[in-house]
């Protein structure tokens, strides 16, 4: 049972940081570009067009923390542990 638990954990810390490492490329992507942006033309497009990125950007820092609180409760499960009520990395089968 525990094996499997700690397959699961593995599964899922792994996903997490696949999720994590999309986030920050998106993060770095839009930043460069937002600073190509600053050096565009003047005008209404020049504006609207860094209005999304900020928008893009802000959204990818709240994911960005999303993603850290998910990691953050999954480190706090000890595969190992055996309960016999369920909390938090309990293995439940129906």
């Amino acid at each position: 049972m525990n094996n499997l638990k700690q397959t699961l954990l593995g599964k899922c810390m792994d996903a997490v940081a696949a999720m994590r490492k999309h986030i920050e490329q998106t993060m770095t992507s839009n930043r460069k570009a937002l600073d190509a942006e600053t050096k565009s033309s003047a005008g209404d497009k020049h504006e609207t067009g860094r209005a999304m990125l900020q928008l893009e950007m802000e959204k990818a820092a709240r994911q960005f923390k999303d993603i850290t609180a998910m990691e953050a409760v999954l480190l706090k499960i000890d595969p190992q542990k055996n309960t016999k009520q369920i909390a938090l990395g309990s293995l439940v089968f129906s």
